[in-house]
């Protein structure tokens, strides 16, 4: 019997599901959300990103809203997508998660990931 996993986040996490779309803009670099929650996001690229260092990420929703949020990455792991091939998990915190205007921001984008459109277009 394995020991049950310890969840460190002060916030649960939401599957992005193809809801939101990332991109580093520093690097110019598009990438993919895989969760985000009030504290931080996590995403996927191809290449192993520093820690430590703090990005402007734009996030565009399924609906073309987007925003740009300064992140700092917390961690960076290699993993690997459904086809097999390599990528990298990369764990971000959110620089000011207790800042009014953040904390309004990210709610916007857990709603985009979160809300079930029951009358939307067919």
């Amino acid at each position: 019997m394995s020991a049950p996993s310890v969840e460190r986040r002060k916030h649960p996490r939401f599957a992005a599901a193809g809801r939101l779309a990332g991109h580093l803009v520093e690097h110019d670099l598009p990438v993919r959300v895989r969760d985000i929650g009030l504290g931080g996001f996590s995403i996927e690229t191809m290449a192993p990103l520093p820690t430590g260092v703090e990005h402007r990420v734009r996030f565009i929703s399924h609906d073309d809203w987007s925003t740009v949020l300064p992140a700092r990455l917390a961690n960076c792991r290699p993993s690997c997508a459904d086809d097999g091939s390599p990528l990298y998990v990369a764990g971000f915190s959110f620089v000011d998660d207790e800042a009014a205007e953040t904390k309004r921001t990210v709610a916007v984008l857990l709603e985009k990931v979160t809300v079930v459109d029951l009358y939307g277009k067919a």
